[in-house]
């Protein structure tokens, strides 16, 4: 199948993480045998300047909204089918990162750590576009752009997400479409407990995932955040050098040393995207409308 993968990111002072990031996406693309493609800043002209001047403050937003119309005019060219990764991907198995999906389009499956309660994690399903497929016969592409317009034109504040996870979220919650599984997502502290190690994280974490991993996004959008977890070594952040650290330790044993944590315990239903995934999160959430109820009377 005749296949280009697709990024973007600025060419000058970037990151070392991400240039490693950029450079394992490029050698998974010959592992494949698929064509690369990328872009630099100039991505965000193929966003109308309307647009570009209501989502100024959210590169996060332009760069979903760019992606579309790239996979757009890929497909146009004849490609039949773009892969879109996001520059903070790496792919540190690339001979085992595969993508199935060969008709329509797919995103990825999200398990996002939302908070820790007495120790115990706990975990949001949702869905992301860090890895995106588009294949000749797509019906996403006109309607997903129709829907951003409408969401860029509306009078709701904008968020990094308003495009992306939150849309894809209700948007999959209504069609059900085919979701990756083979690419995880890290914020700082799943990125902390992998390389602490930490099992009572990555088992539950890997489970709600329900396969292995070969490819993770690391969050750009949270580097520089030091967090407070519950037995951290003081004064750990999410930089340069323990991303450096992470990437390199899932790359010199293509990841086991966190797929190992992966036991088949969770079996994923039809309802699993309607509903919390924790007890705690359920009684919040159930809270919140409650409070919210007795608020509008």
């Amino acid at each position: 199948m005749r296949t280009v993968v697709y990024q973007s990111f600025r060419t000058q002072n970037i990151p070392p993480w991400i240039a490693v990031c950029i450079e394992s996406v490029k050698t998974w693309t010959e592992v494949q045998g698929f064509e690369y493609r990328f872009y630099d800043d100039r991505f965000f002209d193929l966003v109308p300047p309307e647009f570009r001047a209501r989502a100024s403050g959210h590169k996060c937003v332009l760069a979903d909204y760019a992606r579309l119309v790239a996979a757009r005019d890929l497909l146009k060219e004849g490609w039949e089918r773009a892969i879109w990764i996001d520059a903070d991907a790496v792919v540190f198995a690339p001979e085992r990162f595969t993508i199935p999906v060969t008709q329509g389009y797919a995103f990825c499956r999200e398990v996002w750590l939302d908070r820790v309660v007495y120790g115990k994690p706990q975990f949001n399903l949702t869905v992301n576009n860090s890895v995106s497929v588009f294949c000749q016969d797509q019906t996403i592409i006109d309607f997903y752009l129709d829907a951003a317009n409408a969401i860029l034109r509306g009078p709701e504040p904008l968020t990094g997400l308003s495009i992306g996870t939150d849309f894809l979220l209700k948007l999959h919650r209504a069609r059900r479409f085919p979701l990756l599984t083979h690419a995880g997502i890290f914020g700082p502290e799943m990125a902390y407990r992998y390389l602490q190690d930490d099992g009572r994280f990555l088992r539950t974490y890997l489970n709600f995932q329900t396969s292995p991993i070969y490819a993770a996004n690391l969050c750009l959008s949270h580097q520089g955040e030091t967090s407070g977890f519950a037995g951290e070594k003081k004064g750990w952040s999410l930089n340069d050098q323990t991303l450096l650290e992470f990437i390199a330790r899932l790359r010199s044993d293509r990841g086991e040393s966190l797929n190992r944590w992966f036991n088949h315990e969770y079996t994923p239903d039809a309802s699993e995207f309607d509903r919390p995934l924790s007890r705690y999160i359920g009684v919040r959430r159930a809270f919140k409308s409650l409070l919210q109820a007795v608020q509008r009377r």
